[in-house]
Order: structure tokens, then sequence, then C-alpha cells
């Protein structure tokens, strides 16, 4: 069954991420509200539920449970302000990893702490045969892309390594599925970027093809 999709964050517009505003000015004059993260995880537990065996939905919020009440109780202090510098925050950055992309050549996808799926290099699209369009504008999921041990298996690491004071990159392997269901197995490292008030604030992703 289709699941309810949050609305996307901004309106469609040209370059590798047709969501977000494309300079800095642009950035700092469109966000007036804080991200509904909200919607994300409501969409996220739906997923889950619907679409994972119940072993994996209680290794999955298991994980939750780990990094949560962390998560809670660092938002609980802060105001309406810090959240809109937040959001500011990570389309700013965004700005930056876009180049930054577009230089290193490695198959990136960026995404929120709840898996939404920020940004798109163009050799991750060639690699999965995922239109970079259809993953922005549709508001997908890093997770829909994995097979389901792989997206457990993420949210496992990611619950781990949420709140450490590092940023050192996690190692690991997963199964990317392409739109046609064909499985691409890769090798997978995430690294957790983290905002001013030590919230994951993007995640980082890179992948090779394991041939």
């Amino acid at each position: 069954h289709p699941l309810s999709r949050p609305p996307t964050s901004g309106p469609a517009v040209y370059g590798l991420n047709p969501v977000y505003p494309q300079s800095p000015a642009d950035v700092y004059s469109s966000v007036s509200e804080p991200y509904a993260y909200h919607t994300g995880f409501h969409f996220f537990f739906k997923y889950i539920s619907t679409r994972l065996g119940k072993r994996d939905v209680l290794r999955v919020s298991r994980a939750i449970a780990h990094f949560r009440p962390s998560l809670v109780a660092l938002l609980r202090n802060l105001t309406r302000e810090d959240l809109v510098f937040m959001e500011k925050s990570l389309r700013r950055a965004l700005l930056e990893y876009e180049k930054l992309i577009g230089f290193v050549g490695t198959p990136t996808v960026v995404w929120r702490r709840t898996g939404e799926i920020a940004l798109v290099g163009k050799e991750f699209s060639i690699l999965t045969q995922w239109d970079r369009h259809e993953l922005l504008a549709g508001n997908r999921f890093i997770f829909e892309l994995m097979d389901a041990e792989s997206a457990v298996v993420y949210w496992e690491q990611f619950a781990v390594h949420a709140f450490e004071n590092s940023e050192h990159a996690v190692m690991t392997e997963c199964r990317l599925v392409r739109p046609d269901g064909v499985v691409v197995p890769c090798a997978f490292s995430f690294t957790i970027k983290r905002d001013l008030f030590g919230i994951p604030m993007a995640i980082v992703g890179n992948f090779l093809p394991i041939l």
C-alpha cells in the first residue's frame, strides 16, 4: 500500500539539488520556520511497520530507543529561534556539500537524521539508476533504497554513533535496490555531521559497488 509522504521542504529549483535554495542569500531569506522532523519520523514508523517483519521492527525500535532520550533532552531546551537557526545551518551546509560532491566523484547521498534524502550526487544516480529529481522532489528516504537487512543494520549503527563526540566515518556494507528491483551490493560509509547544539544534522553517505 502506498504511504503518505511528508511535503517537500522547498520549491523546486535547478542544480544538483532541486529542492533547496541555491545561494546563501536564498537560504537565509527563505527559511522562516523550523523543519517539521516529526513528519519524517511519522513516515519512518509507518514504513517499518508495513514493510519490515516483526523481528526487524523490534531491532529498529530498540535502535531508536537507544538515541531518542538524548535527542529529546537536547531539543527540549531549544527555542523556536534555535530551531530556525538549525534549519538555516543545514540548508547552508548543503550548498558546501554540493560543491564537494561535484569534485569528489564518489557516489554520495546526504540525508537528514530522519533518513530523508537532502542531496544526491550524479554518480549515485549512475550507480543505482535512481533519478535525482525523483529522490529529492519526491521526498524519498535513504532506507527506502536499501534492502530490509541493510536498512535495519544502518539504524542500529546510527543509534550507536549518533551522539559520539567524534565525526569519524562508520564503515560497513549494504545492498542498494534499483528502481527495477536489481540489488547492488556496496561498500558503504557514513559520517554524522552535528550542528552547534550537538544534534545530528546531516548524514553524508558514500557508496562503492562491490564487484
